[in-house]
């Protein structure tokens, strides 16, 4: 079971600011939450996507591997100027 905190814009849009989730891996998770939800996956990705503090792109992206435990959060993407 890993846990999920939407934060910003992701909150707002799935109106919810926590869930847990079965999976192995990112992008089964983001299936989960496009399922829960009645979003296409691609709207799921807009997101920043961070496993236990740090960012995916530093990891394995959308193949990253989940364990039992893992907190994912959902950010808004960074904007302005």
């Amino acid at each position: 079971m890993v846990y999920v905190k939407f934060f910003g814009s992701a909150r707002v849009k799935f109106e919810k600011k926590e869930m847990e989730a079965d999976c192995s891996d990112i992008k089964t998770l983001l299936q989960i939450i496009s399922k829960e939800f009645g979003v296409e996956v691609k709207d799921v990705k807009q997101f920043l996507v961070y496993v236990n503090e740090v960012n995916i792109n530093k990891l394995k992206m959308w193949r990253t591997k989940l364990s039992d435990g893992d907190k994912i959060m959902l950010l808004s993407p960074a904007s302005g100027g």
